[in-house]
């Protein structure tokens, strides 16, 4: 039995099988690779899925990914809490590495539940807190097991979080920004109102449940579209592009378009028309504008909104790209984050993300 310090790394590979090229795989390996020197133990501790959801699950193919990343032997345990963790990490051998079971296979962690915390930490004994897509989560490998073992922030967290702040001085701070914000989470919504005091807006083009919790709050039609409740400000309001013309799924499953005002109840908007004079004011004087994109503006399966995107790339506008989802449905060609909740959050006027030196 090796007495040897044990790390603790809180990783944010928060992937689906089969994915094997990943800003957020690349992320982490990045910031483990350092760590692999002194015969240290190393403990992976991951999330994937969500247990509300159901979409949680083992993770053995991970380990094997990380294995042929890092260039050494990745071993799995399916458990993380419990006397079978305890006594794997005590004979883990100097130099060794394991990820151990995915955290959100347990409702505490979603919790931040503080003694499931304190069972994580008495894994090892120091903590490395790495994805900075998860480092606004309230998670308990995240956020209260720092309330039991020294920590500090990943190598990637930090470079991300000093990348943001460069980006809020050289570019957000100084132009008129273009807001693109899709997908699915309430997050996206929130951030109509909350970038008020850290963006100077120029125009707000919304998509997914962003639009569809704008066009539910202005009373018009949106069938069985997911949408969040929403209290829109007036100075927000003005802002925001309403199309004329929105493309949706109905009963059949078709794709067909709709007038604004003309969704039927059964349909699912998933898509919109964007009015391209809209870009008119930032293709004449590109350098007074930036761009911020937070989640994909459409689903897969309609991609006329993507427009936007190409639009803003003919200009050469420059701007941030953000989130798992964005970055793996949108061509991207501008500054990108891993993290959307995070880089949200780090962008948002109810207060930004921890400075990347705040550590114990």
């Amino acid at each position: 039995m090796s007495t040897q310090p044990t790390l603790l790394y809180s990783a944010g590979i928060n992937i689906n099988p089969g994915v094997h090229e990943h800003p957020r795989i690349d992320e982490d390996v990045s910031s483990l690779i350092p760590l692999l020197s002194n015969e240290r133990r190393i403990i992976i501790l991951n999330h994937q899925g969500d247990f509300k959801k159901g979409t949680a699950q083992q993770t053995p193919w991970l380990a094997t990914l990380l294995a042929r990343r890092l260039g050494r032997p990745v071993a799995y345990l399916d458990d993380c809490v419990g006397q079978k963790s305890l006594e794997y990490a005590r004979r883990m051998a100097p130099g060794s590495i394991a990820l151990f079971s995915n955290t959100r296979l347990y409702p505490q962690e979603q919790n931040n539940d503080k003694d499931f915390a304190r069972q994580l930490a008495a894994l090892g004994s120091s903590l490395v807190i790495g994805g900075f897509c998860k480092l606004h989560r309230k998670n308990a490998s995240n956020d209260a097991i720092k309330e039991f073992l020294p920590w500090q922030y990943s190598h990637g967290v930090e470079s991300q979080l000093r990348a943001l702040q460069h980006l809020y001085e050289t570019l957000y701070r100084r132009q008129r920004t273009l807001l693109l914000l899709g997908g699915n989470k309430v997050e996206k919504v929130d951030f109509l109102v909350s970038h008020q005091q850290r963006l100077n807006v120029h125009a707000i083009i919304a998509g997914g449940a962003v639009l569809n919790s704008v066009l539910h709050a202005l009373g018009l039609p949106i069938g069985r579209s997911i949408y969040y409740p929403l209290t829109l400000p007036h100075d927000v309001l003005r802002k925001i592009h309403l199309p004329e013309l929105l493309l949706v799924e109905n009963e059949r499953g078709a794709v067909v378009p709709r007038a604004l005002q003309a969704v039927k109840a059964d349909d699912n908007i998933i898509d919109f028309v964007i009015d391209e004079r809209i870009f008119n004011d930032i293709e004449r004087t590109p350098e007074k504008f930036s761009f911020f994109a937070a989640g994909p503006l459409s689903t897969t399966a309609s991609q006329h909104s993507h427009r936007c995107y190409r639009r803003l790339e003919q200009a050469s506008v420059k701007g941030l790209f953000m989130g798992g989802d964005t970055l793996t449905e949108v061509k991207t060609f501008s500054s990108l984050s891993s993290g959307g909740g995070a880089a949200l959050q780090f962008f948002s006027s109810s207060g930004a993300l921890p400075s990347c030196k705040e550590h114990s």
